[in-house]
Order: C-alpha cells, then sequence, then structure tokens
C-alpha cells in the first residue's frame, strides 16, 4: 500500500513519530470550488428527512454551504441559500408562506426555485426583483428523504433509484445521523468487512450475533470505471458458509445486508437492511442519510424496534453519540471507530494491509472520479437496467455445505461463484433473481 508513513521500529519511539503531517485535502477537502466539493455536486445527495419539513425552515450545511430547507404551503420543496440576497438575514427565521418563504427581515418573498416573487418595501414600480434571483438548488423527495442536486445545472443526472428501494412488500424508516468528522473515514466503513469480525464481536462483545466473529475469506472487486466497490464475505458457521456481500457506489452511498442476520438455515439473496449515505457537513461534520429496511426476510428474531429509528437515532448498538463517554469505551461500535480517527484522518500516518484492500480501492476509485471532473470530463455513474431501477449487488446467501471441510480456499471458492451468479442475475426482478440465484448455486454445489 502506497500510504505508509515510515515509521520508527524501536520501543518507545513516541518523539520519533511524525509531525505536522498534512491530511489528504484531494479527498477529504469539501467545499465549494475544491475537487473534491465539486465531484460531489455532481450526483444527487439527500439533505435532510421529510419529518423535519413542518410548518417551520429547517437551517441545514451541506457540503460547506449554509442552507434552508422548508415546504410551502402548496407542497413545494426549497432548498436554498440561507441569507436573504437583500441584507443577509437567515431565511431560518423566514416565514413559509402558500408559495415559497418569506424573509422576516424586509418580507422579501422568494420561490422554491430562488425567484424572487415580492420585495414589499421596494417602490411599486421597481425592477430590483427581475435583475437576479436566489441561490436555490433542484430537489426530490423520496420516500421520506429530501434530495438536492448542488452542481452545475447542465451535468445534472437523472435521480438514481437503486433496485433495493423497490422492492416488493418492503418498509423503508429513514434516519439520520450526526458524526463530527470527516465524511471520508464514514464513507469507507462499508467496505472494510474484517473491522466486523473485531470491533462487532471479539474485541468486547457480540453487538448483533456471534457468528460475526468467524475469520471471513473476503474477495473485493472495483465495478468498471470506478463506479463502486463491492466484496464478497464468506464465514464458516457450523455446518453452513455465509456470503456477505457489502457494497459501495461512488461517491458516497453504501448498502449493508442483515444487521441481525443469523445464519441457522438456507437463505438465498436476503437483500439490505440498510441503504445509506454518508453526506458531507463540512470538512469536520458528516450526515449519515439512509434507511433502515423492513420486510418478512429480515431480522427473523425480531429484534428490530421502528421507534428507534429516526433524527440521531437508530435501532443498533454504536451508531450514534447518544450514548456515555465510558459506555463507548467500554464496548464501542462504528461511531467510536470512526469518530476516533480524529477530526479528518491523516492517510500518511496510516499503515494499511491486505485487510484494507477495500479501502484503497475506494480511496483510489474516488481520485479517479475527481480528476475527471477537473478534467472536465463526466464522473463515473452506474446506469440502470430496462426496469429504470439502478441495479445492485448487496445481500446475504447462506448455504449448507454439511460436513464439507473447514477449507479457507473451499470458501473463498464457494463465496467467489455466490458473487459471481449475484452478479450475473442483476437486470431480473426481485423474486426471479431469487429463485434463479438458488438454481444456479445449488447446481454448483451438486458438482463439488
Amino acid at each position: 500500500m502506497t500510504e505508509q508513513a515510515a515509521m520508527p521500529r524501536e520501543p518507545y519511539a513516541g518523539y520519533y513519530q511524525p509531525k505536522g503531517i498534512e491530511e489528504d485535502a484531494e479527498l477529504t477537502h469539501i467545499g465549494p470550488n475544491t475537487p473534491c466539493g465539486e465531484y460531489l455536486r455532481r450526483y444527487w445527495q439527500p439533505v435532510c428527512l421529510t419529518e423535519q419539513l413542518t410548518d417551520l425552515p429547517v437551517a441545514l450545511t451541506i457540503m460547506g454551504e449554509d442552507l434552508v430547507a422548508f415546504r410551502d404551503k402548496s407542497g413545494q420543496i426549497g432548498v436554498m441559500n440561507r441569507h436573504c440576497s437583500h441584507r443577509g438575514t437567515s431565511l431560518e427565521y423566514g416565514i413559509v408562506s402558500e408559495r415559497g418563504i418569506r424573509c422576516c427581515y424586509h418580507g422579501w418573498l422568494f420561490e422554491a426555485d430562488g425567484t424572487i416573487l415580492e420585495t414589499p418595501g421596494e417602490p411599486p414600480d421597481s425592477r430590483l426583483k427581475d435583475g437576479f434571483v436566489h441561490g436555490a438548488y433542484p430537489t426530490h423527495e423520496f420516500k421520506g428523504l429530501v434530495f438536492a442536486y448542488m452542481g452545475p445545472p447542465d451535468t445534472m443526472p437523472a435521480f438514481p433509484v437503486f433496485d433495493t428501494l423497490e422492492m416488493p412488500d418492503n418498509e423503508m424508516v429513514p434516519y439520520a445521523i450526526h458524526y463530527p468528522c470527516n465524511w471520508l473515514q464514514v464513507n469507507e466503513n462499508p467496505v472494510d468487512p474484517y473491522h466486523s469480525v473485531f470491533l462487532h464481536s471479539r474485541v468486547t462483545e457480540a453487538h448483533f450475533n456471534v457468528s460475526w466473529g468467524a475469520l471471513p475469506v473476503v474477495e473485493w472487486h472495483l465495478k468498471e470505471g470506478g463506479k463502486g466497490v463491492h466484496l464478497t464475505n464468506t464465514r464458516r458457521w457450523e455446518n453452513y458458509l455465509w456470503t456477505r456481500i457489502n457494497e459501495w457506489v461512488a461517491p458516497n452511498f453504501a448498502q449493508t445486508p442483515d444487521i441481525f442476520q443469523n445464519p441457522d438455515r438456507e437463505k438465498f439473496f436476503i437483500r439490505a437492511a440498510l441503504s445509506k449515505w454518508a453526506v458531507p457537513i463540512d470538512d469536520t461534520n458528516t450526515m449519515i442519510i439512509a434507511w433502515r429496511h423492513f420486510n418478512d426476510q429480515l431480522d427473523l428474531e425480531g429484534r428490530s424496534d421502528r421507534s428507534d429509528i429516526g433524527l440521531n437515532k437508530v435501532d443498533f448498538l454504536g451508531q450514534t453519540g447518544a450514548r456515555s463517554y465510558e459506555d463507548g469505551q467500554r464496548i464501542p461500535g462504528d461511531y467510536e471507530a470512526q469518530v476516533g480517527q480524529g477530526p479528518i484522518n491523516v492517510h500518511a500516518l496510516g499503515n494499511l494491509g491486505y485487510t484494507d484492500t477495500g479501502v484503497a480501492m475506494l480511496r483510489r476509485a474516488l481520485r479517479e472520479g475527481i480528476r475527471a471532473v477537473q478534467e472536465g470530463r463526466d464522473p463515473p455513474l452506474l446506469a440502470p437496467t430496462a426496469s429504470g431501477h439502478v441495479p445492485t449487488q448487496c445481500g446475504d446467501v447462506i448455504v449448507n455445505v454439511g460436513d464439507m471441510s473447514d477449507d479457507r480456499e473451499l470458501q473463498g471458492e464457494i463465496g467467489r461463484a455466490i458473487g459471481q451468479v449475484v452478479a450475473a442475475t442483476e437486470e431480473l426482478p426481485f423474486r426471479e433473481r431469487q429463485a434463479e440465484i438458488e438454481k444456479r448455486l445449488r447446481a454448483h454445489l451438486a458438482e463439488r
């Protein structure tokens, strides 16, 4: 790995540790006119939960820009510059109107698209409002989340509907969690399956299920053109081989299979339990904005609790800063591990190994996407299938291998076969895809 620092090898070498090393600004700085900020702005980003849009506006900071979000009385959603373009008063104190939002200071009225509708203190024949518009962004409301496109209007892509977001008989509960750290260290977590073994099982106690502590055989796969990374994470548990397919889609969308999965029976492609974005607030703060999925194939033991999901809360251990500092020290979770890297992780001080292969892939894909935008090229985008949905790979596959030898090479071979079948069937509707995956995998195992 190329990001390793030259570290001393003698004991008690604290004095000789590198000091004053700067963060990798190309990947971590996300404000307007920064390379990474321009790249991220070429994608639709979630900015808040629909439930936050009441009769009052909501102050937001997204990618270093101070914004305000509101739903006017006609139902239009606006996401616009927070400070009034008259004298700079914050529109978080604006009055949500029948059409748009009215500044409290001098009554200027702004349409959701930034058009200035009224400047009531000006003379009746004033053309002031016709000479410019207030900064605003296109929005899209989808299943309890509000999205904005903050890039150049002429490069705006179609809103991507991933296949897991249109599953039959599937309930999606939105949530949002603040992480006081850089977006990248949150974004990297889903492509690091080894942290699940140690952080979530071996180091303190099993956060979800003891089977997470079995050391997996992992293979990472970079999607063509740097469009994402998915991995097969295969472990043996009693008579079963459990392949868990995690997925990251550039630049900051990820999906994770069932948090409470128990590999106690065969299951053929149980889909995502989490679909989430790591959205930068600024260089040292991030919002996870996401959905928890609920259906009759997930969490068969009934451990999930919908009432614990929402603004700054989700129903599994170690995901928020709500616990006491001592609790976080005794049983650290994802929140502590990611925030604990510091406000901005300095990559040059790290020492990446084989277990960090996915992290290295993700950073390389981001760097290539950032540079593509800087060179005037289009960023990488996954294309939808004929259904109109963007295909994804995330899910759990569990097969009974009986008394088959506990052979890591064999685990890798079966995990690879599972990954190939999942990828080869991505254009099929969900139920057909499940049936085809089961059919092909039973045939594969029968040939062994």
